[in-house]
């Protein structure tokens, strides 16, 4: 079967590399780091991000590219409705060439906070749009007739500990 492509890279004039990732489902992580990498092989020397249009994925592939992109310190925070807090950190490792991120009114969850954390640490202009506002997570969870549903069960944080809920992210720079 065919596998749809999750993120992909392309040089663009000056030096620029264009990374696009369509959401954060599996392989987003490993795709958007074959990405990079190839791009700065290219002899990009600063790199955008286009999160436009897309509805977001799984946490753990954004926390494993956020990782690889930014500094030690934390990445995401998570509280169930129950009060446990989950934190996922990075480490010292981080990608230090400029960086921007376009978002639209169609970056949902995942792609939302992907631009929000790498704002909130310095490390990339946020362009585009105020975003969606999503900041709850889900469990799906898989019923016997075959078929699934999908509850929310806690909200997630940024860095600096806010929450996108209802509010979304403002770009530094604002362009339709």
């Amino acid at each position: 079967h065919l596998e749809m492509t999750v993120a992909e890279g392309e040089l663009l004039p000056g030096g620029i590399g264009l990374v696009t990732i369509y959401n954060f489902d599996s392989r987003c992580a490993s795709e958007s780091i074959r990405a990079i990498e190839s791009l700065r092989e290219q002899g990009a020397q600063k790199l955008i991000f286009d999160v436009r249009n897309n509805g977001g994925g799984y946490a753990h592939e954004m926390v494993e590219l956020l990782d690889y992109l930014l500094p030690e310190g934390d990445l995401f925070r998570t509280v169930n409705y129950a009060g446990k807090e989950a934190v996922d950190t990075s480490d010292a490792d981080f990608l230090d060439m400029p960086m921007a991120v376009l978002v639209n009114k169609e970056s949902f969850s995942a792609a939302e906070f992907f631009a929000a954390a790498l704002g909130e640490y310095d490390a990339a202009v946020v362009v585009g749009e105020q975003t969606s506002g999503k900041g709850y997570f889900q469990t799906t969870y898989e019923l016997n007739d075959g078929s699934a549903v999908g509850l929310s069960v806690g909200k997630y944080y940024t860095p600096g500990g806010l929450s996108l809920e209802g509010a979304g992210i403002t770009p530094d720079l604002e362009v339709t």
